[in-house]
């Protein structure tokens, strides 16, 4: 029900899946992450992040095990349905006692291509194929909620930026509203695309992002090395601060929710476990150097976000260009999100009213202009009453991460590769019973055991936990 996505249409190398899924993970997390890891410490923290790199990375795996599955089982029902076409056409030819040799081909086609990722099935029609109806309640909330609420936070940090980068030049008055306004014209074409359509921006800002982070990485050595350096007050285990681990965690690994737009164009998918694996082992090598750098420079009252460590009254231009680094990281992310909600929301429509994506290529184009407006507009809308209401970005970075990016990261993924996995072993029994093993799925999850499920749970479970905690004792005493 999804839009398909096959493999002869604009494709990509794995070089580029690689350059969305950093993109999409070393987002602003990166900024407010050194603040909150080195007020747990240096072995608390710097713990903290292989953990959530490793349980995150063990979730994606997931992910692409069951988008897999899901090829797998609607070509299998296909198969199915050929066959039974083929069986009815048989018996109304009388005299023809046995199939042809061609048709006889037909009903017994090849195996080995069964799991191959040829179509794009978002993780909305996942969810409809392998969770019960208040499963997929459950995954339409938690989605929904986590892209709308991230591209509020989107949207508000980066005309929050410009206004105040721009502060001499625009009256404090309107300037939000003016940013917001001129980012939401520069956005919206680009969230009418898929992902191939924003290649070459991608490819631009991993530039710009690299070489902001690392400029960030050796000034903050240079000052450490210079004899400034602030390390002694950053304990070597803060228990204390396990709540705002806990809550931070999400947006510096999150990437889940676009894997079905950024893997299926991919022209060569062997090696989908291993490029992930790499871009995780790029981002944990980023995130460990930012969180050393910044300890030993600044200590553990470095300043959130991190870019307001380096004022441009004392790095000139380098610190101008700095502080608009949130500006150029997101608007590369905030496609990405909009595009994932887009084909979401449209998935959620087609469930909703029983309708199928295909019609007429003008309806297509209309169809597709109405949702990509679905999926921008409101969240513009939100992020102006949030900044009138006065509501704070980390308000809704607390709410949006803390639940429906736990669900997203971790909840989800568990549950589609179990449920995938039981239902996939049931049809093919079904229809194959013992006469043809059942083909190994070559895109399966290295964490083949159901323990691996079991404990991306148990770390759900106990993430949410803390979050509670920690918004509980944020309510305003009676």
């Amino acid at each position: 029900m999804a839009s398909a996505e096959s493999s002869h249409g604009s494709q990509y190398s794995p070089f580029v899946a690689f350059i969305f899924l950093y993109n999409l993970m070393v987002g602003t997390g990166c900024l407010a992450l050194p603040s909150v890891l080195l007020k747990g410490g240096w072995v608390l923290g710097t713990s903290f992040v292989l953990i959530v790199a490793f349980l995150s990375y063990v979730s994606v795996t997931f992910v692409l095990e069951s988008m897999a599955t899901a090829n797998a089982l609607i070509k299998l029902k296909s198969r199915d349905r050929l066959d039974e076409s083929l069986l009815s056409e048989e018996a109304g030819q009388p005299g023809d006692d046995f199939p042809s040799e061609e048709s006889h081909s037909l009903d017994k086609p090849s195996e080995e291509g069964i799991f191959e990722i040829s179509k794009k099935i978002e993780m909305g029609e996942m969810a409809g194929m392998f969770f019960n109806q208040w499963g997929i309640i459950v995954f339409y909330s938690a989605l929904i909620l986590y892209l709308i609420g991230d591209s509020i936070i989107y949207s508000t940090l980066i005309a929050r930026s410009l206004s105040e980068f721009f502060v001499n030049l625009t009256p404090a008055s309107w300037a939000f509203d003016m940013y917001l306004v001129i980012f939401f014209c520069f956005s919206l074409p680009l969230c009418y695309f898929d992902f191939q359509k924003t290649k070459l921006l991608q490819m631009t800002t991993l530039a710009i992002r690299n070489i902001s982070l690392y400029t960030m990485i050796i000034l903050a050595a240079m000052k450490a090395v210079n004899g400034d350096r602030k390390d002694s007050d950053v304990p070597t285990v803060n228990l204390s601060a396990l709540p705002n681990l806990f809550g931070g965690a999400v947006y510096s690994f999150m990437c889940h929710h676009s894997l079905p737009g950024i893997v299926t164009p991919m022209r060569n998918k062997s090696h989908l476990q291993r490029i992930s694996g790499l871009a995780y082992g790029s981002v944990v090598v980023v995130y460990i150097l930012l969180l050393v750098s910044s300890g030993f420079a600044f200590g553990v009252n470095v300043k959130d976000p991190l870019t307001f460590n380096f004022p441009a009254d004392q790095y000139g231009l380098v610190g101008n260009l700095l502080f608009l680094f949130p500006v150029f990281t997101l608007s590369s992310t905030f496609p990405m999100l909009s595009i994932t909600l887009r084909n979401n929301i449209d998935t959620l429509l087609q469930f909703a009213f029983n309708s199928e994506a295909s019609s007429p290529p003008e309806e297509s184009k209309l169809r597709r202009l109405m949702l990509t407006l679905l999926a921008v507009v409101p969240p513009t809308l939100l992020s102006y009453f949030a900044k009138h209401a006065n509501i704070s970005v980390d308000e809704l970075v607390g709410f949006t991460g803390a639940f429906a990016g736990c669900a997203v990261m971790l909840i989800i993924p568990a549950g589609l590769v179990y449920c995938s996995r039981k239902i996939f072993s049931t049809e093919w029994d079904s229809q194959k019973g013992s006469r043809i093993p059942k083909p190994s799925n070559y895109h399966h999850s290295p964490f083949a055991g159901q323990g691996w499920v079991a404990a991306v749970l148990a770390w759900a479970v106990l993430s949410l936990i803390f979050n509670t905690y920690e918004k509980w004792n944020k309510l305003p005493s009676a």
